[in-house]
């Protein structure tokens, strides 16, 4: 060190040591977080498994004074990459398929009230205030379809299971953000707000999020019209307008889960004249489900296990039966078999990341109430982020569906 000290006079070099850059930090998990992945492939496990032990590490070192900078970093990061890979998912929705098969629809409205109805009722059996009962409900009864997404690109699934899933899943997010809307409206009677706030904010939320990603899905189609089909400078352009909504979102406290998953959906169906090709973000959308799954880990509380651990538990088997029961009641007519239908029932068990931001929004407004909502849902993310992958990775290889592993 005597050594050094000469040179630290000089104006031009850094402190020593040296301060280690939050994005360096960043750098480095995320290939640790590649090479856990591959290790974990090569033992015919999910590699998002291993990217989501690996965030799960980072929380455990969250007081190490060197990552106090890399949780908004790993927020942010987390937060785009989740916006892009639900455009990308809601693309791949064709709502002309709930047309020819209704049935579809009503398989997606039973298994989203079953789960919210039980996961309510189990929560009000642990007495838990009614309010943080129906709350907890309405996260638990959405299906990660990010998982899902991650899942299949991993198997290269494709078929009946895998579509389904698709689909389930993006409809019980878009139904668990209305069950929340109206809780919000809820909440804001039990603390006296005005009626103009109790009516109006739901209303807000489920109409401001859904215009905005209205408007994100025109302005996609109308740039793409003008650029020739199939080139990339449509990916870009797609990207370019995911961020801005993004930050919209975030400038008018709308919900960017559900803006960005009804811009997918919309990009799609209103693509009178195919200038859209389906969005695959390649490369991009690979390094985005990587961060993401990095980035969950990181945010999840492992200290609140403990305490939480039991309602978590009873959450994800209450979830899981309903769902369960949901799927079996309208395999028949809706035209799948009673096999696949166990299997689908399999791939419905992840968990929505969108719980993060969903309790992250309600602890802005409701700080008490949110603490006590992240300690149940955020434990039940946690332990589902690790059983579901292999779940979902069995069902899609039992379902035949799963191609060669990319």
């Amino acid at each position: 060190m005597e050594i050094l000290q000469p040179l630290q006079a000089l104006p031009f070099l850094p402190a020593w040591p040296p301060e280690a850059h939050p994005l360096l930090l960043f750098g480095l998990l995320l290939f640790l977080a590649i090479a856990l992945g591959e290790l974990f492939s090569r033992l015919h496990l999910p590699r998002i498994s291993a990217y989501i032990f690996t965030g799960v590490l980072l929380s455990l070192l969250r007081d190490e004074p060197s990552l106090t900078g890399l949780r908004p970093v790993a927020h942010q990061i987390f937060e785009f990459a989740f916006a892009l890979l639900l455009f990308e998912l809601g693309q791949r929705i064709d709502l002309g398929w709930l047309r020819r098969n209704p049935w579809l629809l009503v398989t997606s409205l039973a298994e989203s009230a079953l789960a919210f109805v039980a996961v309510a009722a189990l929560m009000l059996l642990f007495q838990q205030p009614p309010m943080l009962a129906v709350l907890i409900g309405a996260i638990a009864c959405s299906t990660g379809p990010i998982v899902i997404l991650a899942v299949s690109k991993d198997c290269a699934a494709r078929g009946q299971v895998t579509d389904r899933l698709g689909l389930l899943a993006a409809l019980s997010t878009c139904h668990s953000f209305l069950i929340l809307g109206v809780c919000y409206g809820v909440l804001h009677g039990e603390t006296a707000a005005p009626l103009t706030t109790i009516l109006l904010h739901p209303l807000y939320l489920v109409a401001g999020s859904s215009l905005l990603g209205a408007l994100a899905a025109w302005t996609v189609l109308r740039l793409l019209a003008r650029i020739r089909v199939g080139h990339y400078s449509q990916t870009l352009a797609a990207i370019a307008v995911i961020m801005v909504s993004v930050a919209l979102a975030h400038t008018l406290d709308l919900s960017v889960v559900l803006a960005m998953l009804m811009a997918g959906i919309l990009s799609r169906s209103l693509d009178r004249e195919h200038r859209l090709q389906p969005m695959d973000f390649g490369l991009l959308s690979r390094v985005a489900l990587i961060v993401m799954f990095v980035a969950t880990g990181s945010l999840l509380n492992p200290d609140s296990f403990a305490s939480a651990a039991l309602p978590a538990i009873g959450l994800l088997a209450a979830r899981a039966l309903a769902k369960g029961v949901a799927v079996f009641a309208f395999a028949r007519p809706s035209g799948l078999s009673l096999r696949k239908a166990s299997l689908l029932a399999i791939g419905m068990l992840p968990m929505s990341g969108a719980a993060l931001l969903w309790t992250e929004r309600t602890a802005l407004v409701w700080p008490e109430l949110g603490g006590q909502l992240a300690a149940v849902v955020l434990t039940a993310l946690l332990i589902m982020e690790f059983l579901a992958p292999p779940a979902l990775q069995f069902a899609l290889r039992r379902a035949n569906e799963a191609g060669d592993p990319t």
